[in-house]
């Protein structure tokens, strides 16, 4: 093991903090699309997009996980870079936790005005108009998650690979990072094209964003040493 691998292993030793933010961050990654979905299968409909929930019964779930998400990337710091790294992991976990909170605060178009129902305006979209507070939330919810695909491929796998059980958890960084950019990349086309209007009975939007939530959700568990048997299998 190099001597940076050496101040890593010890700073988490030390900073045992840092492995309970990972686990929590990880753990409301899991829990809110499954929460969603759970909802979905009672009310017999899936919503069109975990955003919809902001105007379903399972806002309050909604704006709180997106919230703790913030709360808990905010204070994340990570560890300091070394000479020559631009990219941190305090700097990346500020623009998530900024990011993610304007998801929650700044909701998407109610799709209930579709059907000529006025809920009224939340703060934001009083202040910035509904248009433009929509489109604060797409691209918010775009940094989100380019910030965390930059955690998989960059900051996690970081660090001196010094035996199979860095080998394997890089390799479940770089596919939970490659996966969060390849839905990323086709929520783009189902959203600019009509694939979204001819898929719209199977909810495209819903499952890329779910599946985009799951891989970044997986990649904290694992660098929360919460995910050892996945570890392991990949050892083999």
């Amino acid at each position: 093991m190099g001597d940076r691998g050496f101040t890593e292993k010890a700073q988490n030793d030390l900073v045992l903090s840092f492995l309970a933010v990972r686990r929590a961050i990880g753990a409301l990654g899991f829990f809110l699309p499954t929460a969603l979905l759970v909802y979905g299968l009672i009310a017999g409909d899936l919503l069109p997009s975990l955003s919809a929930a902001y105007y379903s019964p399972m806002r309050e779930v909604f704006v709180g996980c997106l919230i703790a998400l913030a709360v808990f990337l905010w204070a994340y710091e990570g560890f300091r870079p070394n000479a020559g790294e631009v990219i941190s992991d305090k700097a990346t976990a500020r623009i998530a936790a900024i990011a993610v909170a304007l998801v929650a605060l700044c909701p998407t178009h109610d799709p209930a005005k579709m059907e000529g129902v006025d809920p009224g305006c939340t703060l934001l979209q009083c202040l910035l108009g509904a248009d433009l507070a929509a489109r604060l939330h797409f691209g918010a919810a775009a940094v989100f998650f380019a910030a965390l695909a930059v955690y998989c491929l960059i900051l996690f796998t970081r660090g001196q690979v010094d035996g199979p059980e860095k080998r394997a958890s890089n390799r479940i960084y770089r596919i939970c990072g490659w996966v969060i950019v390849a839905c990323l990349l086709l929520l783009g086309v189902v959203m600019l094209t009509d694939l979204g209007d001819s898929l719209g009975a199977l909810q495209p939007v819903f499952w890329l964003e779910s599946i985009a939530t799951f891989a970044f959700a997986t990649s904290w568990m694992v660098k929360g040493d919460a995910l050892q048997p996945l570890i392991r299998s990949l050892m083999r």
